[in-house]
C-alpha cells in the first residue's frame, strides 16, 4: 500500500473577521459611487483522493474573490479581485467605476439592503479544517483493509472545508460568517460492479466512514450479473443522492425569480395551481440546522425560509433586491454573487419527509428499480416541462416482491419531473444531508422517495 500525505496540510487559518470586513468596509468608505456593495468570498479546500490502496492525490486550494459593484448615475458596474491588499482592492473599485460610467442607464435602480451588523462563527470548527495527516491516513487504512476483507477495492475523496463571506456597504451593512465541513465520497468495486456512498458533516469525527463504506460495499457485493431491463416506464425507489439531483434541478430552473419572469420556470402563471401529488412540499431555508447553514446572501441580505411548492401547489419563488424590486417583493437572501447571470437561486433546499421507514418502502414494493443515485444530469431539454434526462450510475438494483434481487446496468431516463411527482407512492420519514462541499455551496435535505412512474428511454449492459 502507498501512502503520502502532503507535507502541505499543516495548520491552516482564517483570515478572520476583522480583517475581511474591515478591509471591505474601508473600501466602501473610499467609493465616490452613488451606491456601493462589497463582498468576499474565502475558502481552503484539503482534499485527498485514492484508488487502489493508495493515495494518488493531496492538495490544499486556497481561493479569494473580492466582488465590487458600485451604481453611480443610475448606472451598475462590476469588477473582483483575488487580493485583500489596499491597491488592489483600489484597482478593482476604479475598474468597477470605470465599467458604470460605459454601461447603459438602469430604469430601476434596486436600492442597497439596509445597515445592520452580523458576525458568527456558530458553524466554525477548528479540528475539522486542521485534521492531522496521520489521522486522515490511518482513517483510509482502515477503509482499505475492510474493504480487501470483502474482496473489493475502494476509490474514492475526502475532503475537509473551510469558507468564510464577509459583505458591506455603503448603508453601513457590515456582515461575516465563517464555516467548516467535512465530506467523504466512496466507490467501492467488485467483479464489474460498483457502489457508491457519500456523507458530510460539520464535524470530521462524527464523519461515520465505515457506515458509508459499508453501505458502498452493500451496493456492489452481488453474486449475480448486472441485468439489462427494456425500455419502459417502472416504478422507482428513489434514494436521496437521487432526490437531491432532479430536486436541486428544479430549483434551478423553476424557482428563481429570472426564470420565473422570463417565462421559462413550470410555476410562470400558475400560482397556486396543484403541481404534483399532495405529499409533496419543498421549502429553501438556510438557517435550517439540518442543511449547511449561511446566514446572509452575496449582497448581506438575511436568508428567508420560502414554501416553493406547498403540498403540491406552486407556493413560492425566491428573489434577489433587483428582482425583488422589479415584483414589489422584499428580497428573501437568496442573491448570489453579482457578476453571476442566473439570478436568485434557491441553495438550500428541503423536501418534507414522509412517516415511513425507508425499509419498509423497499419491503412493500411489488417491483421496482432502487437508484441510490444519478449521474449526467440534464434539466435543459424543456425547463418549462421540466422535463430531464440522465444516467442511473452505482448500485442501481431491481427489487421483487420486497427483495434485493439483482443489480441493473446502466439506464437512461427521460422524465418531466413535476409529472413522476404526481405518482408518489411513498415518502420515507428518515432524511440525508446531501451536499459536495468540495465543489458546490449550498445543501440539500432530501428522503427516500416511491414513484410509480418513470420513463427509461435507454439501456447498457455495460
Amino acid at each position: 500500500m502507498v501512502y503520502g500525505p502532503s507535507a502541505a496540510l499543516g495548520t491552516l487559518a482564517m483570515i478572520g473577521s476583522d480583517q475581511l470586513v474591515n478591509a471591505l468596509g474601508k473600501l466602501v468608505k473610499r467609493s465616490p459611487a452613488d451606491a456601493t456593495s462589497v463582498c468576499a468570498e474565502a475558502g481552503t479546500r484539503r482534499v485527498m483522493r485514492f484508488a487502489y490502496e493508495a493515495v494518488h492525490q493531496d492538495l490544499v486550494q486556497e481561493s479569494l474573490t473580492v466582488y465590487i459593484k458600485v451604481i453611480s448615475n443610475k448606472r451598475m458596474g462590476v469588477a473582483s479581485t483575488n487580493l485583500l491588499d489596499r491597491a488592489s482592492l483600489q484597482r478593482g473599485l476604479d475598474a468597477a467605476l470605470e465599467i458604470a460610467r460605459h454601461a447603459p442607464p438602469i430604469a430601476q435602480v434596486p436600492q442597497l439592503p439596509k445597515g445592520y451588523e452580523l458576525r458568527t462563527t456558530e458553524d466554525y470548527l477548528p479540528a475539522t479544517i486542521n485534521v492531522p495527516p496521520k489521522q486522515l491516513v490511518d482513517a483510509l487504512k482502515r477503509l482499505f483493509q475492510l474493504t480487501k476483507g470483502a474482496g473489493a477495492q475502494l476509490a474514492g475523496s475526502m475532503a475537509l472545508c473551510e469558507d468564510e463571506r464577509a459583505v458591506a456597504n455603503s448603508r453601513g451593512l457590515a456582515c461575516y460568517s465563517a464555516s467548516t465541513v467535512a465530506g467523504a465520497k466512496l466507490v467501492a468495486m467488485y467483479k464489474g460492479l460498483s457502489g457508491f456512498a457519500s456523507g458530510v458533516h460539520r464535524e470530521f469525527e462524527r464523519l461515520d466512514l465505515e457506515t458509508l463504506l459499508a453501505r458502498a460495499l452493500k451496493q456492489t457485493l452481488h453474486r449475480k450479473q448486472a441485468v439489462t431491463l427494456p425500455h419502459g416506464t417502472y416504478d422507482v425507489i428513489l434514494e436521496p443522492e437521487a432526490v437531491a439531483e432532479l430536486v436541486m434541478w428544479l430549483g434551478f430552473i423553476a424557482f428563481g425569480a429570472k426564470s420565473f419572469q422570463e417565462r421559462t420556470s413550470c410555476l410562470a402563471g400558475r400560482m397556486g395551481e396543484q403541481l404534483t401529488s399532495s405529499r409533496i412540499t419543498i421549502s429553501d431555508d438556510a438557517n435550517d440546522p439540518a442543511g449547511l447553514r449561511m446566514p446572509f446572501d452575496f449582497e448581506g441580505v438575511p436568508a428567508q425560509k420560502v414554501l416553493l411548492i406547498d403540498r403540491g401547489k406552486a407556493a413560492g419563488i425566491v428573489y434577489d433586491t433587483t428582482y425583488g424590486a422589479m415584483y414589489g417583493q422584499p428580497s428573501t437572501g437568496h442573491a448570489l454573487p453579482p457578476d453571476d447571470i442566473e439570478g436568485p437561486l434557491p441553495t438550500h433546499l428541503l423536501l418534507e419527509a414522509g412517516d415511513t421507514p425507508k425499509e419498509t418502502i423497499i419491503r412493500s414494493c411489488k417491483r421496482a428499480i432502487l437508484i441510490p443515485r444519478f449521474h449526467y444530469v440534464s434539466g435543459l431539454l424543456n425547463p418549462r416541462e421540466t422535463l430531464m434526462t440522465g444516467l442511473t450510475r452505482e448500485g442501481a438494483c431491481l427489487i421483487e416482491h420486497g427483495k434485493r434481487t439483482a443489480p441493473v446496468a446502466t439506464m437512461r431516463f427521460t422524465q418531466n419531473f413535476l409529472e413522476a411527482l404526481e405518482h408518489v407512492i411513498g415518502i420515507s420519514k428518515e432524511r440525508e444531508l446531501i451536499a459536495d462541499p468540495a465543489q458546490d455551496a449550498g445543501s440539500a435535505v432530501m428522503p427516500t422517495m416511491h414513484l410509480a412512474k418513470f420513463r427509461f428511454t435507454g439501456s447498457s449492459d455495460g
